[in-house]
């Protein structure tokens, strides 16, 4: 059984659970055989790092041949600009005041001892204080 976030309003928090069977797909895998080859001289060369060559001609800085970090030459446009991106800036009103409320819903582990409030709410349902 899967569970899938609804509007259900006995359980606290912004997003709440209830039970909702999603449709299962079927999962086809599959493989072939293959043979290993021991070459201890190409794992040798390997594990040295000798198969690596230098990025943007920096020697220090080593990729694979085929790491696609090779094809960037200019990084001056993919480049954050000063001060950042403030991805909130294109955010409406009320997408902004979702936002907070799943922030505060995030962080709340942060500032609040949840298991000492699931305590007292125990002792508050059963109308005692254990006296």
């Amino acid at each position: 059984m899967s569970l899938k976030w609804t509007g259900s309003q006995s359980d606290s928090g912004i997003l709440r659970k209830s039970d909702f069977k999603e449709k299962k797909e079927d999962l086809f895998v599959f493989g072939y055989s293959c043979k290993l080859f021991r070459d201890d001289d190409k794992a040798l060369h390997i594990d040295q790092g000798k198969h690596l060559i230098p990025w943007m001609g920096d020697e220090t800085l080593k990729i694979d041949r085929y790491d696609a970090r090779g094809a960037l030459h200019d990084l001056t446009r993919l480049e954050a600009p000063p001060g950042g991106y403030d991805w909130r800036v294109e955010l409406t009103r009320g997408e902004l005041d979702v936002e907070q409320l799943c922030d505060e819903e995030r962080y709340r582990a942060l500032h609040t001892d949840e298991d000492e409030e699931e305590m007292y709410k125990v002792e508050d349902s059963t109308g005692g204080n254990g006296a």
